[in-house]
């Protein structure tokens, strides 16, 4: 069995991008996305020919020029073309991937996410569409903490209620109450979440009333508050005392 060569240089995988054969192509950049790590300073010498490449509607295996493209930014530190390429790249990138340069660029999918929402401008959708994956990972995996901490900066309440709702309902309402809602920096937000506390609270048959009425008090509803209160000393159940 002949012994494996190293590959010392990207340069003949390079040349490949040049050829006219798709097929060529194609496997220049397959090899290319498996050696980034070792030769990215080489291949980005070689970047506009990926990215045109990309840009070749015609050209079948586009999301993997992006890919390649997207790895090469990330390691010259260009995080916002790093991502805008990785979102060209569907479902090849791979959200499961715990590679430095996955994990980066989610986090920065998100920053970025987190921003546009906040300051309600347009949000591209593949990047909605990366978030939404990061969501759903999130659920198949019962990450609820992650995912409540994803859904409360990103400000998507329906998300926050589905994870509320999708585990143990009681404890996430406790999580929330004292570990997050104290650090959201906009009291807007904060009311926000504490009136869908309430919400979630009051669709249990038997509602922890304490917890109910703390929500009440950080959203400064008297009114709303002293109708609790009035309802538990009408009501003489032992589930409702508090």
């Amino acid at each position: 069995m002949a012994a494996q060569v190293e590959l010392n240089s990207a340069t003949g995988l390079i040349s490949l991008l040049d050829e006219s054969e798709r097929e060529l192509q194609f496997y220049g950049l397959s090899q290319l996305n498996a050696v980034t790590d070792r030769f990215w300073a080489e291949i980005s010498d070689a970047i506009s020919r990926i990215e045109i490449l990309y840009e070749d509607e015609s050209f079948a295996h586009r999301q993997l020029a992006a890919l390649v493209a997207s790895k090469i930014y990330f390691h010259l530190g260009e995080f916002d073309d790093a991502l805008s390429f990785a979102l060209g790249a569907g479902e090849l990138f791979d959200l499961t991937d715990t590679s430095s340069y996955v994990q980066t660029v989610i986090n920065h999918a998100i920053d970025t996410y987190i921003a546009r929402r906040a300051n309600e401008a347009d949000i591209d959708a593949r990047l909605e569409a990366v978030v939404e994956r990061m969501f759903e990972r999130c659920f198949e995996s019962q990450d609820y903490a992650q995912v409540i901490g994803i859904a409360i900066e990103t400000r998507r309440l329906d998300v926050l209620e589905r994870a509320l709702t999708s585990g143990d309902t009681r404890s996430l309402l406790a999580y929330v109450q004292h570990e997050c809602v104290d650090l959201i920096d906009r009291i807007s937000v904060q009311e926000q979440v504490q009136e869908l506390l309430f919400k979630v609270h009051m669709q249990f048959d038997a509602p922890d009333y304490e917890a109910v009425c703390l929500c009440l008090s950080k959203l400064n509803s008297p009114k709303k508050t002293a109708e609790i209160l009035d309802m538990l000393v009408k009501d003489q159940s032992e589930d409702k005392l508090l």
